[in-house]
Parts: C-alpha cells; sequence; structure tokens
C-alpha cells in the first residue's frame, strides 16, 4: 500500500525548521545592509536569479531561500564576500543565536514557515529528479504534462518543459500547481515505476482531496475518451508481435515526418525517451488523435510492411475489441486526444478569414515569470487547424477549451460554443469539488443570502472625507455603498469612512505586499461584530492558495499590523472577532492579478471642442474623490480623448490588446452640449463634469483606449510597435533582441527584461526605456540593420499618419 515507507511527518517538519531557521538568520544579516548595500547585494543575486529593481529585504530573502534552498546561506555567504563584507559572513557562522535575539510577529513567522515549506518540497523534488536517468526524465515531464492535463491544473506549456533541466522543471511546476507538486510527483512516479522515489516523499494528506478528472467535470467527453481507449487497445494488441527493429522503424518514420513541423515537434519527444512500442503508440494518438489509425496505415504503407497494415485493417472491422492493456497512461492520452479531436472539428466549421481572425486574438498568455525559458510562439507560425489545436493544448491544457470559448463568443459564434463541453458543467462540478478556492473550507454565499442596508451619511463639510453611519440587528449584512459586509448575533452601529493608501502603500511594499481594496476607518458604536469581510478588487482565478497570499492590514496606535485572513471569497476578505480601526485588504506584492476597474470620464462642458480625460481606478472611493479634487491640477495617468468639432453620436471603446472588449459607453450628442447650451440639472457654475461609467476586469499594464465614430482615431506609438514586432518571425524577433541588447549608447537594456518576453513585454521596456519617439526610432534602426526594411519604413509611415 502506498505511504507505509514514507519519511515521517515529524521528520519533514524538522527540515521545515531547520530550514526556518535559516531564513530568519538571513533576514537578520542582511538586515545590517543599508538601502544601496541592499541593491548591490540583489545585482549580484541575479547571476543565480531574476530579481525586480528595488525589491525589499522580506521578498529578497524570500527569493534567496527559494532558489537556493539549502544552500542559500552559501550562496549569501559567497555575495556578501564579493561586496566585501566578511564581517557579516563572520556574524552568519554563530547566527544562531543572533537570529534568536530578532523576534518576528506572528504572521512574519507564518511567512517564514511558509517559505521555509516550499524551500524543503523544492529540494526533496530536485533530488528526486536527479535520481531519474535521462529517459526517465523525458517520460517524467510528458507524463506531468498529461497528468496535470487530466486533472485540470493549471499546465506547464510544453515548450517550457521539453528542454527544461530538473531544477528549471521544479520552479515550473511549483509556479503552476503551488503545494500540490508533491501529490502530482507522487502520482507521476507511479506511473514510471519508480515507487521506491515516491517513498522520498512525505505524507501528503490532500493527495487524494480535491482531485478531479476532465471527464468527469465534462461528462460529454467520457465517450470520446472510452472511443480513443478502444484505438489505443487495437493498435497495441496489432502491433504485440512486432520486432524491436520494427519499432525503431515505426519510431524512426513518426520522427521523420514531425521532424520539419513548425512547433512542438514529436521527434525530440520519441527520440529522448527512446520510446518503446507502446509509448510510440500513445505519442502517435496524442499527436494524430482525429484518425491515428490511418496515420499508422501510413507509416507501415512506407516502411513496406503490408501484412501489419493488412491486419490492421482487418482489426478496425471488428465490432469490438478487448484489450489486455488497461493503464491510468493510457486513459491520460486518450483524455487529451479527446479533447484535441473535438477542437478539431470545431475549428474545421472556420472558414479562411475567421481562422485568421482567430489567431489575430491569440496570444501567448505564458507569463516569462513563471516560465523564463519558455520558447513564445507567434501566430504567424500556425499555419493551418491542426498546428492550432497543438499550440492550444500542449501549452494550455484544459484551459484551452475556455480560451476558445471566449475567442468565439469575441466573434459571435455561438453556433461553435454549443460543440464545446459546456461551461455551466465545468464550473458546477469545479464548484462541487472545491468548494471554496482558498482552502478554508468555508462557502462563499451568494450575494442575495446578505442583506443589504443603506447608511447615512454624516454632515460633514466639504473638505473633509465623508462618513456613513449604519446599524443592524443580528443576521449577515452589506452597505449598499461600500460592499463592506458584517456577521453578528445582536444589534450593532458603527460608523466608517474611506481613507487615502498615500504613506501605507510605501510601508506595505516594502513588507512584500500591495493594497487589494478599499482601506476603511471603521469604529463600532454599540454591540460587537463576530465577522467583518471587507471588499477586495482582486480576480482571484489568478491567485492561487488565497488564505495564505492575502492579508488584512490593521493600522492602530502601535502601527501596523498583518492580520491572517480568516476566508477569501472571489468578492471580500474575511476576519474573524475583528479589533476595528484602519483596515484594509493586502495582496502578496510579487503578483500581478487581473483586478476590477471602474472608468472614470470628465469633461469641460461649454466649449466648441470635447476634451475628456478617462482614467482606470480601482474601485476605490477614496481614490475617486482625490482624483476628482486633483484631476485638473495635476497630471496622472489618463486617457484623454480630443474631438474638435463632435457634431454627432459615437462609441467609446476599452479594448485589452489582442483581446476582447471589456467596457463599452456609447457618447450622445447632447452628453457633450455646445458652447451657450446647458443641460437640465447641470449647474452653469462647474467648471468639469465627471462621469462615472462601467465596472469590467482587465490588466491595466496592457490596455488602450479607442474611441470610435465617424473618423477613425490615431494608433498610439505603443500599439504601432506591437503590430511591427507582431509582423517578425521568431527568427527575427530574435535577432531584434540581440541587436537592442548589443547597442551602444544609454540608456541599455537589461537582458533579464527582454530575453525570453513576449512582444508586449519588450514594447513596454522600449516606450519605458525610451522616450515614444525615441522608441520608434531605435527600433527602425534595429530593423534596418536585420534586414527587415519593409517593417521599418511601414512603421515610419504610420507614425506618421501616412
Amino acid at each position: 500500500m502506498r505511504g507505509r515507507c514514507r519519511i515521517s511527518e515529524r521528520k519533514h517538519q524538522q527540515q521545515v525548521e531547520l530550514m526556518a531557521s535559516q531564513v530568519e538568520l538571513l533576514l537578520v544579516t542582511l538586515g545590517e545592509l543599508s538601502p544601496r548595500e541592499l541593491v548591490t547585494f540583489s545585482d549580484l543575486l541575479r547571476r543565480w536569479c531574476c530579481l525586480r529593481a528595488g525589491e525589499a529585504l522580506q521578498a529578497v530573502v524570500y527569493s534567496v531561500v527559494l532558489i537556493g534552498g539549502r544552500r542559500s546561506v552559501e550562496l549569501t555567504q559567497q555575495v556578501l564576500k564579493s561586496m566585501n563584507r566578511t564581517d557579516l559572513v563572520d556574524a552568519m557562522q554563530d547566527g544562531s543565536s543572533t537570529a534568536k535575539k530578532k523576534r518576528f510577529d506572528d504572521l512574519q513567522s507564518a511567512e517564514i514557515h511558509r517559505v521555509s515549506a516550499v524551500a524543503v518540497m523544492k529540494d526533496l523534488l530536485l533530488e528526486i529528479l536527479t535520481d531519474l536517468k535521462e529517459v526517465e526524465f523525458w517520460k517524467f515531464k510528458w507524463f506531468l504534462q498529461l497528468t496535470q492535463f487530466q486533472q485540470a491544473l493549471p499546465q506547464v506549456p510544453w515548450s517550457a518543459l521539453q528542454f527544461a533541466n530538473r531544477t528549471q522543471l521544479v520552479g515550473m511546476m511549483w509556479a503552476s500547481c503551488g503545494e500540490r507538486c508533491l501529490a502530482l510527483a507522487e502520482e507521476v512516479l507511479m506511473d514510471l515505476d519508480r515507487s521506491d522515489l515516491v517513498e522520498k516523499l512525505p505524507l501528503v494528506s490532500s493527495s487524494a482531496k480535491g482531485k478531479r478528472c476532465l471527464s468527469d467535470l465534462w461528462p460529454d467527453l467520457k465517450q470520446k475518451v472510452k472511443d480513443v481507449e478502444s484505438v489505443i487497445k487495437l493498435l497495441l494488441e496489432e502491433l504485440e508481435d512486432v520486432t524491436v527493429q520494427d519499432v525503431t522503424d515505426i519510431r524512426n518514420a513518426l520522427s521523420w515526418d514531425s521532424f520539419h513541423c513548425p512547433y512542438l515537434s514529436l521527434c525530440w519527444r520519441l527520440l529522448g525517451m527512446n520510446a518503446d512500442l507502446q509509448e510510440t503508440v500513445l505519442l502517435l494518438v496524442q499527436t494524430f488523435s482525429q484518425r491515428p489509425v490511418d496515420k499508422m496505415e501510413e507509416l507501415l504503407s512506407r516502411m513496406q510492411r503490408p501484412d501489419l497494415v493488412f491486419a490492421l485493417i482487418r482489426s478496425t472491422e471488428k465490432k469490438h475489441v478487448v484489450g489486455k492493456r488497461k493503464s491510468a497512461l493510457m486513459q491520460k492520452v486518450a483524455t487529451m486526444a479527446a479533447v484535441k479531436s473535438l477542437l478539431l472539428e470545431t475549428f474545421n466549421r472556420l472558414n479562411r478569414s475567421e481562422f485568421q481572425q482567430f489567431k489575430q486574438f491569440l496570444q501567448p498568455t505564458v507569463s516569462p515569470e513563471e516560465f523564463p525559458h519558455t520558447r513564445t510562439w507567434s501566430p504567424a507560425e500556425i499555419q493551418n487547424r491542426t498546428d492550432l489545436v497543438t499550440v492550444l493544448v500542449e501549452e494550455e491544457g484544459a484551459g484551452s477549451v475556455e480560451r476558445t470559448r471566449r475567442i468565439f463568443r469575441v466573434m459571435n459564434r455561438a453556433d461553435l460554443l454549443q460543440m464545446l463541453p459546456g461551461s455551466s458543467t465545468w464550473r458546477k462540478a469545479a464548484t462541487s469539488t472545491e468548494v471554496d478556492p482558498s482552502g478554508s473550507g468555508s462557502v462563499e454565499q451568494d450575494s442575495s443570502s446578505w442583506t443589504k442596508v443603506d447608511p447615512e451619511l454624516d454632515g460633514t463639510s466639504p473638505d473633509q472625507d465623508p462618513t456613513y453611519s449604519l446599524q443592524s440587528a443580528a443576521g449577515h449584512f452589506e452597505c449598499s455603498v461600500s460592499g463592506l459586509r458584517w456577521v453578528c448575533r445582536e444589534k450593532v452601529g458603527f460608523r466608517y469612512r474611506f481613507c487615502s493608501w498615500d504613506g501605507h502603500m510605501e510601508r506595505m511594499e516594502s513588507r512584500g505586499f500591495r493594497p487589494a481594496g478599499p482601506l476603511l476607518d471603521i469604529s463600532v458604536l454599540t454591540g460587537r461584530v463576530m465577522e467583518v469581510q471587507l471588499p477586495h478588487w482582486v480576480c482571484t482565478d489568478d491567485v492561487p492558495e488565497l488564505l495564505k497570499n492575502f492579508a488584512v492590514l490593521h493600522v492602530n496606535d502601535c502601527g501596523d499590523v498583518l492580520e491572517k485572513a480568516t476566508r477569501v471569497t472571489k468578492t471580500h476578505v474575511g476576519l474573524a472577532e475583528p479589533v476595528f480601526s484602519l483596515l484594509g485588504a493586502v495582496i502578496k506584492y510579487f503578483f500581478n492579478p487581473r483586478i476590477s476597474c471602474n472608468t472614470l470620464m470628465y469633461y469641460q462642458p461649454k466649449t466648441s471642442y470635447l476634451k475628456m480625460r478617462v482614467y482606470l481606478i480601482p474601485p476605490d472611493p477614496a481614490l475617486k474623490q482625490e482624483i476628482t479634487l486633483r484631476h485638473d491640477s495635476q497630471d496622472p495617468n489618463f486617457y484623454e480623448v480630443f474631438i474638435e468639432n463632435p457634431g454627432e453620436n459615437f462609441n467609446l471603446e476599452l479594448l485589452q490588446t489582442h483581446s476582447e472588449k471589456v467596457w463599452f459607453c456609447e457618447i450622445r450628442k447632447d452628453d457633450h452640449p455646445r458652447s451657450g447650451s446647458t443641460e437640465v440639472g447641470e449647474s452653469t457654475e462647474t467648471d468639469t463634469v465627471a462621469t462615472e461609467v462601467g465596472e469590467f476586469s482587465t490588466e491595466a499594464a496592457v490596455l488602450e483606449a479607442k474611441a470610435s465614430s465617424s473618423t477613425e482615431m490615431p494608433r498610439s506609438i505603443k500599439q504601432l510597435l506591437a503590430e511591427t514586432l507582431e509582423d517578425l518571425s521568431q527568427k527575427n524577433l530574435d535577432k531584434f533582441v540581440f541587436q537592442l541588447l548589443d547597442r551602444s549608447g544609454e540608456p541599455r537594456v537589461r537582458r533579464c527584461r527582454v530575453e525570453g518576453k513576449s512582444r508586449l513585454d519588450i514594447v513596454d521596456v522600449l516606450v519605458s526605456t525610451f522616450t515614444e519617439d525615441k522608441a520608434v526610432d531605435v527600433t527602425v534602426e534595429i530593423l534596418g540593420t536585420i534586414g527587415c526594411n519593409h517593417q521599418a519604413e511601414t512603421l515610419v509611415k504610420e507614425k506618421h499618419g501616412g
């Protein structure tokens, strides 16, 4: 039985505690560095890992530990020696006593323990992978991909997996699956028949918890999977008596066929694993999911083996195929092949122009920070529908179906949506298997379960922040203005006001956190609140392990305290038995998730022209008020829309680059009256009119504002640069990056900012490093150097409106 000889939980905890003591030692030691020395330390550390510039002490230490593991102290000493800080190296020799003098608060201690547990886990995984032979390591990566797909886990892209070494693979597994890594490794090792290595793993109580299967989530997929399994059994049975040389010939023929494929060549897997008959057949079915038997017949015909072709044709005529082989691996391959077959059937319904349109919406979604060694691909490389299916499934796993669904919605192809496994089925099944994504075991209550309460606005002067008062009986309540929720067993009364994050934000960043919701100053007047739920604006789908990555900032007379959240839902962060003062939801700094935003538009009435400033802000009333007061006197980030003579209605759209529309607003002619006219209800003394329109979720870093009317708005410099780089082949893009890094003169571009990054990331680096005009000049110069004169000329013409 599994797990009987595994290392004990006690021994595992001892390893974690030992690592935690090293983390504390590093925090104390590096805390002696000046801010400038810490920057130098970070720069030197980039030889081993990629750090953001200006990282806080805590983030630097955690990066050292997560990269170096049990060697983190040795690694730190090497860097300190190169900085001539041998005094700190000496202090680390008897650092245990030094570390004990430093006290850490509860949240810091919990965070240190979590980071230590991750470091121990990564060390253990690396040790296990090191014990695998090279052929086994190739198989491990393949089985890992199949297991992640079958369990609908976040996928490590095959372009990242294919040539990843053992250290890189450990990082990728953690980035994609977090604490599920150990359970995932256990299953893959069992598929490899390496139960001896499973014994090195600690008992993972959550290994079976929440485990799901795609065919359970999508019931309409089950029959497809069974059909593919029958095909696999058929191929294996009919080829059972072939010789070793025959298997080699089949493998070589299949490798040669796929060698010239533009993307994700199959031959590397076949050769790297030295695949036997079963593995060769499984790879053939996974790759040629639509007609694997026809593909095998073609290979055998080219090998001049008519006897095997005849046997294969004869066996396909049998109504029932009963196979001796049935393995977990076979079912995993059948699941992926069934999904690929469904996607291909759907894409075959697209005509040529629709196929091109689909590719335009398709962009790599791999995060360079998570998978820095990934070979990014371009839609231009996808020549046919089979390539499209391969790229989607191999790179995005089970998420490829949902990605396809979103694009079909944008294309208004409801008919094709019906051909895909239903998203409602997916969501319903996922909800039933994982009730609470935070892992807290608490069920997120629907908004209808909360009684809405309208607050009273206390009398305040225009110069003061408005204060709201609330009263309620026992029950579950939600404020209709702030979204604040509370649970009480008796009558309570309290008041609150919105506060600015200024000042607090800088202190939070130094501790590795950033704001995730509005900051509220809450005072309870009567009664007792059992639980409070603070609103947040983060898209939780982008954040793993919610309870560990969210916290609540509590500001009181003693300073800032970070409290553990007791509940995290899609809209709120909960705190049980709260002590009220200044409270706000925060999230770990190294996450950059999508957030919910509001759009604010300001314009000046009674002018012959229309000039609007459009702001994208999180739903924070304090920030909204701040912008209302300052928008005409300062220069914060905003989009400016200028129409000289607005004589008709027009539409204002907000688009996420190469993606779907996220916000839309119709601007009517009467909404922007010309000089001399006055709207009903409009004050003639008002200099500026403000309008709040819409709420949406987006990544603000890649947004562009675009107004469509009878006159087409000019494209931005960033958009022109993005289109130019999009037109480059991968080979020319690599040349472009090389020349960008090699160019003389200042400012210089750091290698870690552009190497292995997406085209949009490179555009952001160009614009942030140079001015917009200079970025265009640099781009044109490099394009000429690498021989892309057509793209250079087009960019110059587009910039000047020609």
